[in-house]
């Protein structure tokens, strides 16, 4: 048995070298139902009661995440009926702990333990003589980590089986060995206050909020920006087709009356009409709305202007050009008939 509590204290001393965990003061007071071969008494107005079955244990609490964890103590357990026998242990144990709650948010309760361990225990056989008793331990705790502001409140039950017999001080043959019913309260001194563990908490829960919503204004202000370059294109776009079809139509208005005042023998000058549907500040621009057109087109680069046509046909006759017209402008309002 002893061999089997070394071993259990080792595997603990092993697990925090390789975990995220801490090492926390604990403190704890029981009271204790003996389940010997004496029947316990339960008059606890006689104060000699409690004060025999009562204890004290000082020790360690490790915990190795929100599931698992153990403690390590050292303590003074009575067990006693006043005018019967009174008996003091001063056990070790190892106590392990499972959480049967994780991951489930409670208003007051943070674990629900599963407790389970080994230890080994001082304890009079008879006579003035000593010897070790080693023992096994259940039970289940609770932990409420908002009832104190500086550490975890800890309370819960814990049966403890003893390998003897003699603890009572009677050895009685044909009879279960000695147990004890332990209810306990402990306090684990956690070393971080509680209003600034909250503070921290609620700090970085805010900066992350923070760095999310910036990064939404980003995205939001990236769009906007993305989008207000692409109206500004547009606009550009329709205000040089709009400057381009004034000039076409002011030096067509200026060839109509220098052809009315030259002499019918004049040689005449070949004229070509085209008929635009699209007007923009570069090649690029016109490309890809030609593109977009289903018909035949052609890009033509007006230097004068700075600008690049897309025009739908091209007529040596003004009707020509103005029946054309009135079909390209089923594609767009905005077609027109620029001279070349």
């Amino acid at each position: 048995m002893k061999k089997y509590f070394v071993l259990l204290v080792a595997i603990t001393l092993q697990a925090t070298l390789h975990a995220q965990s801490n090492w926390a003061p604990l403190v704890s007071i029981e009271e204790s139902i003996h389940l010997t071969d004496i029947s316990p008494s339960y008059n606890y107005l006689n104060l000699s009661v409690p004060a025999a079955n009562s204890g004290i244990r000082l020790g360690a609490h490790y915990v190795h995440d929100h599931q698992l964890s153990a403690e390590i103590t050292l303590g003074v357990v009575g067990i006693g009926t006043p005018g019967s026998f009174s008996s003091k242990i001063v056990p070790v144990e190892c106590v392990g702990h499972y959480n049967l709650i994780d991951g489930m948010e409670l208003p007051i309760l943070s674990k629900f333990n599963l407790d389970a361990g080994i230890g080994s225990g001082l304890a009079e056989t008879d006579n003035g003589r000593f010897s070790f008793s080693e023992h096994f331990v259940i039970g289940a705790s609770a932990e409420l980590p908002s009832a104190v502001p500086f550490g975890t409140l800890i309370i819960g039950t814990r049966y403890t089986l003893f390998v003897d017999d003699y603890l009572d001080g009677a050895v009685v043959s044909g009879t279960s060995n000695d147990a004890t019913l332990r209810f306990f309260t402990a306090l684990r001194l956690d070393g971080t206050s509680k209003k600034l563990t909250k503070a921290l908490t609620e700090a970085e829960a805010t900066a992350k909020q923070l760095k999310t919503n910036l990064a939404d204004s980003q995205k939001t202000s990236t769009e906007k920006i993305a989008k207000v370059e692409k109206e500004k294109t547009a606009l550009l776009a329709e205000r040089t087709a709009l400057e381009d079809e004034l000039d076409a139509l002011k030096a067509s208005q200026t060839q109509s009356q220098k052809d009315t005042t030259e002499t019918n023998n004049a040689p005449t000058e070949s004229k070509q009409f085209h008929v635009v549907i699209g007007s923009f500040p570069s090649q690029e621009m016109a490309e890809n709305y030609a593109q977009s057109i289903e018909s035949t087109t052609s890009i033509v680069n007006v230097s004068e202007l700075n600008t690049y046509r897309v025009v739908l046909s091209m007529h040596n006759e003004l009707n020509d050009a103005l029946s054309a017209l009135e079909e390209a402008r089923k594609r767009t309002s905005k077609a027109w008939i620029a001279v070349q």
